[in-house]
Order: C-alpha cells, then structure tokens, then sequence
C-alpha cells in the first residue's frame, strides 16, 4: 500500500473524532439557568467569658520617667488581676504608645510639656458574672482607662455548626419561592460559598472611675451569626 493509499484511509478517522470532540465541547457550552442567593443563620448564645481592654496612661517630665511609671502601673494592675484568679496568659499587651507632649506659642513653636506613655492591656475574663470584680480591681490597682467589653462565647463550634445550617435552609427556601416566581425548577447546588461570620458587638463601658462598684455590667446574649452564598441549578 502506497503512501497516498495510506493518507486516504486514515483521513475519514481523523475526522470523526475531531467532530467528536467539538460536539462535546458545544455541549459543555451551552449556558446553564442558576440562581445565586445568600442565606443568613442565627444562634443565640449565653456568653460564657468577656474580653476587657483596662490600661493606664500618664505623662512626665522625662520620657524615661513616663516609662517607668507606666510599668509600676500595669505591673500593679497584673498582680490585682492574679490576686483575683485571672491566669497570667489570660493578660497581654494590646498597645503601646510613648510620644512627645508639645505646645506651640503664638509664633508657632513647639514647647515640651513632658512625654506620654500608654499601655492598654487585654483580659480575658472566664467567668462572665466576674466582670465588674476584674473592673474594679483593675481600676484600685491604677488603671485609669477602661475600652470595649466583648461578650463572647468560648467554644463556637457547635453554634456554628447550627448557624451554618439554618443558614443553607434559608438560602434553599429563597432559592426555592425565586424559581417558582419565575416559572423555574430548582436543581442541585452548583457552588456554595461560606461569605462570613458575624462578629459580637463590643460594649463600650463608659464608666465613672470613681464609683464603678459592682460595674453593673449585663452580659445579655450572644448572637453566632453564618452568612453562605449558594448558586442553584434552575431549568424551565
């Protein structure tokens, strides 16, 4: 057989699976119907430990004097802390700023008033009825800065766990009354994807330093938030 005979005879094959293969990739082309929804879960919690941001901020005449001070201060209010029942790695150091005090006269110089230091410390309180003692402990041992209170819960797995499947649910049921508004059948989940999760809200304790007593601080609920996006198949 000659080599013409030999191109002859494969050209035919060569063909038909070329034909093959564009038909199977006009298939996978063709546009799908979907719809994309969000589905938002919730789960309410009892709080079960806080975070309290407590610090101390001064200013001196001489930087290493402002610094000094600041460390008697943060170290007294560790050791109350302790005293209390706090753990030492239930404590750290969130911020620490060391910076100029300056004033500037009527011709635009900057005179010294002394330097400032502040140390904001992080404390993780397990025990939420607590609160208002490690508030209160914190303030008698110097601290003269209290920020935010988060409530919060220590384990959220199994919340979120929760949260997550209200979450498709919701996402399922709007997909579900959107493809029967348009007249659609709603299919399988093409794509799903976790948007985020919420975050607690902090309480700012705004307090009178010199009367915090018991705080008076209310846990109230915790709110575990799942938010999911999910694409939907959908055909007429």
């Amino acid at each position: 057989m000659g080599a013409r005979d030999q191109l002859v005879r494969w050209l035919p094959a060569i063909v038909a699976s070329s034909m093959l293969w564009l038909g199977s990739v006009c298939a996978a082309d063709q546009p799908l119907t979907g719809i994309t929804v969000t589905g938002t879960g919730v789960v309410w919690a009892e709080p079960d430990q806080a975070v309290v941001e407590v610090g101390w901020t001064g200013v001196e005449a001489l930087a290493g004097e402002a610094v000094a001070r600041a460390s008697g201060a943060i170290e007294a209010i560790r050791d109350a802390l302790e005293r209390l029942g706090v753990a030492a790695h239930d404590t750290r150091t969130t911020s620490y700023f060391v910076w100029r005090e300056e004033r500037w006269d009527e011709r635009g110089e900057p005179h010294l008033l002394g330097y400032r230091v502040s140390h904001n410390l992080q404390v993780v309180v397990r025990e939420v009825d607590r609160v208002g003692e490690v508030i209160t402990a914190a303030t008698a041992a110097g601290a003269n800065h209290v920020g935010g209170i988060t409530f919060t819960v220590a384990d959220r797995h199994a919340f979120e766990a929760e949260a997550r499947s209200l979450a498709v649910d919701a996402a399922r049921d709007r997909a579900a009354q959107l493809a029967e508004l348009n007249g659609l059948t709603l299919g399988t989940a093409l794509g799903i994807e976790e948007v985020g999760q919420g975050v607690p809200a902090a309480l700012e304790a705004a307090m009178d330093m010199g009367g915090l007593g018991g705080a008076g601080v209310a846990a109230g609920r915790h709110a575990v938030e799942v938010v999911v996006r999910i694409t939907f198949d959908a055909r007429p």
